[in-house]
């Protein structure tokens, strides 16, 4: 900010993608994706994202003043985008997350970091989705019962924290793959995150991947992600027929004949396309072969040339699982549950069909060591089941009956809450741990 204007120029913020002006409110669009408002006393003007005094209020007031209310009002926009901020695809409370916050990226699964023992790291920028599956296995999107809070990591904090799990794992074939609760694509500048999450993997033959349900891809952003050294997108298919794919994204204007393009524009490109699909047995048992054969055929078209750095072989195409039920998921009552031995059984009926064409297809990956995963170094965790921690209780939690705390650097979910988070916040209490598996630490408040 330039102590001489008269004005506050929001182009000089990065974070800040926008600005609307209705009468004395404004309203900041935080990364895209994010809102919050700000009411102000003073007689102010919006032009080209520059807010300006009006001019009955600067001849009445000395320019010093004019320097503290224009450091006023970014202190309340700092304070809103803290405490106000508000995720656009979802409605819900948004945390964001920095550096600054003091906030362990590491110990919780809607944001962060996870290491699982393996050469992937899963990076969670954010939680929050722009769709809302039926059978989603966290119950994501504006319509979920159960979360009530979305969660915001800052680029900078993110990065450095990743860093640092490389540095402790290794940094020799680590792929940084892009998931979580929520749509990573809606991830606020994603060129930038996935250039600078590249520019440390491939310095040890490494790589970056990322899920997406496509709704947010674009050519200008997939063009943006291929320069930014992006390897692979795993494309969410479930259904070809356009009323099923609706029904099966849980949005009206879910277009998949967009999504179909899309996965052509991927495969043109250097980013190497997986398509993911799900089999919800009795829900989308033939459009789930529907969207196999499309892949196959545009592999037939256009045979995957991109060699995975850490493999250096070439990728598979598909990548298809069974739908299974989780605790806090969603489920479309009609689907049937299957065994996974009848999974296997189908996939390998496919392949067969597939052979008797000339044509060869891998569907059943748990064969193959298809992308390269394998156990690495583990970081250690800090607690002990069933030992008894000191916790500063820091967040308000992603579901009901859910606060989050913080002890010897990571963040602890504090499950079984009965009261309200405002009672608990900034409080030390102590917590009884009660899961620490792949530092993912849960405990209960004693």
């Amino acid at each position: 900010m330039d102590i001489n204007n008269d004005f506050i120029d929001f182009n000089n913020f990065k974070m800040i993608t926008d600005v609307k002006q209705y009468k004395n409110k404004l309203v900041i669009e935080i990364n895209k994706n994010y809102e919050t408002a700000v009411i102000l006393d003073y007689d102010t003007y919006l032009e080209d994202n520059k807010l300006f005094f009006s001019h009955d209020l600067l001849k009445n007031i000395h320019k010093k003043r004019i320097e503290s209310l224009k450091s006023g009002i970014l202190n309340l926009i700092s304070i809103n985008v803290s405490q106000n901020l508000v995720n656009k695809y979802t409605n819900r409370k948004t945390y964001y997350i920095s550096g600054s916050s003091q906030i362990p990226l590491i110990g919780h699964t809607a944001f962060g970091l996870i290491d699982r023992g393996t050469n992937i790291i899963q990076v969670r920028g954010l939680s929050g989705c722009n769709i809302n599956c039926p059978f989603c296995s966290v119950d994501e999107g504006k319509h979920s019962k159960t979360r009530k809070n979305d969660y915001y990591v800052d680029m900078d904090y993110l990065v450095e924290e990743y860093k640092k799990i490389v540095e402790f794992k290794g940094n020799k074939r680590i792929e940084a793959h892009l998931d979580g609760q929520g749509e990573p694509s809606l991830y606020y500048p994603l060129p930038e995150l996935i250039q600078n999450l590249n520019e440390i993997n491939k310095k040890g033959d490494g790589l970056v991947s990322m899920q997406s349900n496509g709704v947010n891809l674009s050519y200008k952003l997939i063009d943006e992600l291929e320069e930014a050294g992006l390897h692979r997108i795993n494309l969410s298919i479930n259904a070809i027929d356009e009323i099923k794919s609706r029904m099966l994204s849980g949005s009206k204007t879910y277009d998949i004949n967009k999504i179909l393009d899309i996965a052509e524009y991927i495969k043109n490109s250097k980013i190497h396309l997986l398509v993911t699909s799900l089999l919800l047995p009795n829900i989308n048992d033939e459009e789930f072969k529907k969207v196999i054969d499309f892949a196959v055929e545009l592999e037939q078209k256009n045979p995957q040339n991109i060699i995975n750095p850490i493999t250096k072989k070439k990728n598979p195409i598909l990548g298809v699982q069974m739908c299974l039920s989780y605790k806090f998921g969603r489920k479309i009552k009609k689907m049937k549950s299957w065994k996974l031995n009848a999974f296997y059984e189908l996939l390998r009926e496919y392949e067969q069909e597939y052979k008797n064409k000339g044509i060869t297809v891998n569907l059943d990956l748990s064969k193959f060591k298809a992308f390269g995963t394998h156990k690495r170094k583990k970081l250690p965790s800090p607690f002990k089941l069933n030992e008894v921690v000191k916790t500063k209780v820091v967040l308000d939690g992603r579901v009901t009956g859910e606060v989050m705390g913080v002890a010897k650097n990571r963040i602890i979910q504090i499950i079984n809450i009965n009261k309200n988070y405002q009672k608990l916040e900034g409080k030390t209490v102590n917590v009884k741990i009660n899961r620490v598996q792949d530092n993912i630490i849960v405990g209960q408040k004693i």
